[in-house]
């Protein structure tokens, strides 16, 4: 079975760099993550304009299916960019990149996602609702990205 890819991309009214670190925030996706229940990181190193490199343990959940793993993520505001990979986990491949580029009405914002499961029921499964799952979770950054980054009309 090959890797699943699930892409997105949106122009928000937003700052480029804040984008970046919401995303890059990972300590609170479970509050707004789709079928994240929780969130660890377990090593951090400060980078540049509020950005950090590290390793984050998450536990994910949908329906009677749980999954644990661990990625490296990297998040660099002032390059538009944050990174995540697969560390160890039931996955044969894991990659996540989003990328923030200055738009004229704010920013464009692309979301790419790559993983393959090493069960291959859990990744038939899951790949039958990947332009679902797409949509919700870009849909939760968005309305995250609203409720912290708003601005006040004047």
């Amino acid at each position: 079975m090959s890797r699943t890819i699930i892409e997105a991309e949106r122009i928000l009214p937003y700052a480029p760099a804040d984008l970046c670190r919401l995303v890059g925030d990972v300590r609170v996706y479970p509050a707004f993550v789709p079928f994240l229940k929780r969130l660890r990181v377990s090593k951090e190193e400060p980078r540049a304009e509020g950005g950090w490199e590290g390793v984050a343990e998450a536990e994910v959940g949908w329906r009677a299916i749980t999954v644990h793993f661990s990625t490296s993520v990297r998040c660099e505001p002032a390059k538009g960019e944050v990174e995540v990979a697969l560390v160890k986990g039931p996955l044969h491949s894991l990659q996540n990149r989003w990328w923030f580029a200055p738009h004229e009405d704010g920013a464009h914002v692309r979301y790419w996602i790559a993983y393959e499961f090493k069960n291959p029921l859990l990744q038939a499964a899951i790949s039958a609702n990947k332009d679902k799952l797409a949509g919700r979770i870009m849909a939760a950054f968005e309305r995250e990205a609203s409720r912290r980054l708003a601005r006040v009309s004047a």
